[in-house]
């Protein structure tokens, strides 16, 4: 392919359900690789057991940070329509980007994000 991959930026996701799974040690260009339980790829947190949990509590947290700012910003008296068209165009899209891939799934999820 002659590609060319750093090591030091190389991790190993090992995903099972398996409580104790098989670990190889895996090397590149001589350098062992490390092994992590969950890691973060275009701001998509995924662990080991494709549970999106990490994911959707950051995703909570950012959003409740926007919708403070939205509130300090245009006051707590601002006309409703007003927060809800900065909510669609400032929160939403933190929200929904690549909610393809990690769509909730658990309750505690879909009740975390509503």
């Amino acid at each position: 392919w002659s590609m060319i991959f750093n090591p030091s930026k190389c991790k190993i996701l090992s995903i099972t359900r398996s409580h104790t799974p098989v670990n190889f040690n895996y090397n590149l260009d001589g350098v062992i690789l490390e092994r992590v339980r969950q890691f973060n790829d275009l701001n998509v947190v995924f662990n080991h057991n494709l549970s999106f949990t990490s994911h959707i509590d950051s995703l909570i947290a950012k959003c409740n940070y926007v919708c403070g700012i939205i509130k300090r910003s245009v006051g707590y008296h601002a006309p409703q329509k007003l927060e809800l068209q900065l909510f669609k165009s400032l929160a939403r899209p933190i929200l929904e980007y690549s909610s393809q891939v990690w769509s909730p799934s658990t309750k505690r999820d879909i009740y975390s994000i509503e």
